[in-house]
């Protein structure tokens, strides 16, 4: 460290404390290692700094004497430990008065503006480049001046912060990143996690057509940093950010980078430009989502012809059902703007100090001139089980989203032959004419059916043939190639929803009413819930008495045969309860399909087997039950394909049941030979592997 430098650093260090756990995390150790300095190093020629106070809290130390001791000593994995304290000591309150984020972003500015070191200046000097920089005062002219007297000595301190952090930039972020520590809520309420902004940015990278990034609600800049920041992004090297009080943090650090900030104007939005903003801002309190969508209609009327907009916000507003009339008639109107090109269903954890909120993203662009209006839609894309690895999504997946967002924003044709893999196609009229949530709203996009050249039906020939003998008659139908046709799918909130499926709640018993079931006990009745669908319990294991069960759960409903039973936990898992009269546990739930209508009822058809399959094949963080898609079926082959199904479960049953009886000959065989109560005699003229065992008892 500059002699210098540290000379001016010197009286924070006097001044600051450090308990064990600051040590460590500034020294690069664990915790336990600075317990096992301070004993081992009790004595000798350079022991262990004693504790400025002795009372009944944990221990803490002078800085200037433990970091003379880490570089008398040479302990710890920091190389710049001197440096990192000192910046420590300036981020903590100082006696009498604030923490001096607002004062040290300002010299930073003016460190990365002149190219100088600071401490080589005077306060005239320093206060005279301020004036240059801002001669406005639209950012920091007045932070400096408020530094009056220790002007100096702060100068050398965001030298030092510099030089620690090895650019101004650099040492800013460090400076917004001790806000989470100093309780800072004006600067961390609604703020984002880095796997939020890392998605936000790459969208934006994606949709940007210039160099020129927008943002009409900025809050500390966090959203503008990740962009400007992206590594391998559209270079968008100069950003809009509106004047005020509040605007003036977000330029400071931006500046701070080096990046080019202009003033954005009512009306002075270039066309070019990409809008950025949350919804609501960083610092704001909470906000009705008729607050949010009317900020978001803002934005909406300042875009012109070809110009896009990158928007995030509560998905309670943005896109799950509306909390209120208003809101819902507020959506409706920013719907039938036809700019919304994609939403995107966020999973929850994104919102630091709102573990379990859910954002959306909006991307927002023109109309499809060439698509009439009743025509026209949006693709919704649903990433709610879609879970980040550390401070990124899975690249993989972003790549695949991303690409479903720049296709959105292209031609009629180009989106028909696009194949999407988040993105699901949602016709406007339908969205407004039903309301609620856009994620259930939403369809899969038709794509061409592939003809597989007979391929499946041959297959399914060849395992009829392999099954056993007694199957055959029970599958006794052809099976024939047929025309490849799109395949229709709805969401199973949808299907709920329009009552072609009924959801049950599980029942809530206490444990100790589930007892071990001995086979076919009239006074019992069977219990399904999460075990037996995951296969750790067999079907049929547990009971609770059903005299009891009467008594305590009046309202009690058994399923009935075909009902699907369901579970979230620990995955999703599903199976059909053939024989019914069986009570489902909570968290386990019921979906009991209506047979479809004699009458009038051609549709497409829902079968329980296929939907049990659905469910079972869903990723295991699929836990929101209403975004599940399940295939139906033509009408005149369901009925065919139910049979056929209830033919494979029995005789997928009776497999189970065969494999059961061969594991209990094997484990008798070997149990009763090696106790010598049971032999095995074969006879001489028979090959190794042939028949004519004889299997005798002592």
């Amino acid at each position: 460290m500059d002699p210098t430098t540290m000379r001016s650093a010197r009286p924070v260090l006097e001044d600051l404390t450090l308990s064990l756990p600051d040590i460590a995390l500034t020294a690069g150790v664990q915790r336990p290692v600075v317990s096992m300095w301070r004993t081992r190093h009790a004595g000798g020629p350079h022991p262990f700094p004693s504790p400025v106070a002795d009372d009944a809290g944990p221990p803490r130390f002078r800085a200037s004497d433990v970091v003379a001791w880490v570089e008398a000593t040479g302990l710890g994995k920091n190389p710049h430990f001197a440096a990192d304290v000192a910046v420590r000591g300036v981020l903590d309150a100082r006696p009498g008065g604030d923490r001096p984020t607002d004062g040290l972003l300002a010299l930073l500015c003016l460190r990365s503006y002149g190219e100088v070191e600071l401490g080589d200046l005077s306060s005239d000097e320093v206060l005279d480049l301020a004036d240059e920089l801002d001669p406005e005062d639209e950012f920091l002219y007045r932070e400096v001046v408020a530094l009056g007297s220790s002007l100096s000595t702060a100068c050398a301190l965001a030298d030092l912060m510099a030089s620690a952090a090895y650019s101004t930039g650099g040492a800013a972020e460090a400076v917004l990143a001790d806000r989470y520590r100093a309780g800072r809520a004006d600067l961390t309420r609604s703020a984002l996690a880095p796997p939020a902004l890392d998605v936000v940015a790459r969208v934006v990278e994606v949709v940007a057509q210039a160099d020129v990034v927008a943002s009409p609600a900025p809050g500390c800049g966090d959203l503008l940093h990740a962009v400007l920041a992206t590594p391998d992004a559209v270079e968008v090297p100069t950003a809009m950010v509106p004047p005020g009080e509040g605007r003036r943090l977000a330029r400071r650090r931006l500046v701070a980078h080096g990046w080019e900030v202009r003033t954005l104007e009512d009306g002075d939005l270039p066309p070019e430009a990409v809008v950025v903003c949350q919804m609501p801002e960083v610092g704001i309190g909470d906000v009705s989502d008729e607050e949010v969508l009317a900020r978001v209609d803002e934005v909406v009327l300042s875009l012109g012809p070809g110009q896009r907009a990158v928007v995030v916000g509560p998905a309670s507003a943005l896109v799950e059902a509306a909390s209120s009339p208003a809101a819902e008639s507020a959506r409706s109107s920013l719907l039938r703007t036809h700019r919304l090109r994609t939403a995107v269903l966020l999973p929850p954890g994104l919102v630091v100090d709102r573990s379990r909120q859910r954002l959306a993203l909006w991307v927002l662009g023109d109309a499809h001139p060439d698509v009439a209006i009743e025509d026209r839609w949006t693709m919704v894309a649903d990433l709610s089980d879609v879970r980040p690895r550390g401070a990124e999504f899975d690249r993989a997946v972003l790549d695949d989203l991303l690409t479903d967002v720049v296709a959105s924003l292209d031609s009629a044709d180009a989106v028909r032959a696009h194949s999407f893999r988040f993105a699901r196609f949602a016709r406007l009229p339908q969205v407004l004419a039903r309301g609620g949530s856009l994620v259930e709203s939403a369809r899969g996009l038709v794509q061409v059916p592939r003809d597989d050249g007979g391929a499946a039906a041959v297959r399914v020939r060849e395992l009829v043939e392999r099954l056993a003998e007694e199957m055959r008659p029970v599958l006794d139908v052809a099976v024939r190639r047929g025309a490849a046709a799109p395949v229709r799918d709805l969401m199973l909130g949808a299907l709920v929803d329009d009552g072609r499926a009924r959801r049950l709640p599980g029942l809530r018993l206490e444990p100790s009413m589930v007892v071990a079931a001995p086979e076919r006990d009239p006074a019992l009745t069977r219990v399904l819930g999460p075990e037996e669908l995951a296969g750790d319990v067999p079907w049929g294991a547990r009971a609770v008495d059903r005299l009891r069960l009467v008594a305590d759960h009046a309202d009690a409903r058994l399923t009935e045969p075909g009902d699907v039973v369901v579970t979230t936990t620990p995955r999703p898992a599903a199976a059909v309860d053939r024989d019914g009269f069986s009570a489902v546990v909570y968290p386990a739930w019921v979906l009991r399909v209506r047979a479809p209508d004699d009458d009038g009822d051609v549709g497409h058809r829902l079968l329980p087997d296929v939907l049990a399959r659905e469910i079972a094949a869903q990723p295991p963080d699929a836990k929101r039950w209403r975004s599940w898609r399940v295939r139906l079926l033509p009408p005149d082959q369901a009925a065919p394909v139910a049979r056929a199904l209830d033919a494979v479960a029995d005789r997928a049953a009776a497999a189970r049941c065969e494999l059961a009886r061969l594991e209990e000959l094997a484990a008798t065989l070997v149990d009763g030979v090696a106790s010598g109560v049971v032999r095995i005699d074969r006879h001489a003229d028979n090959p190794v592997g042939g028949g004519g065992q004889d299997v005798a008892t002592e």
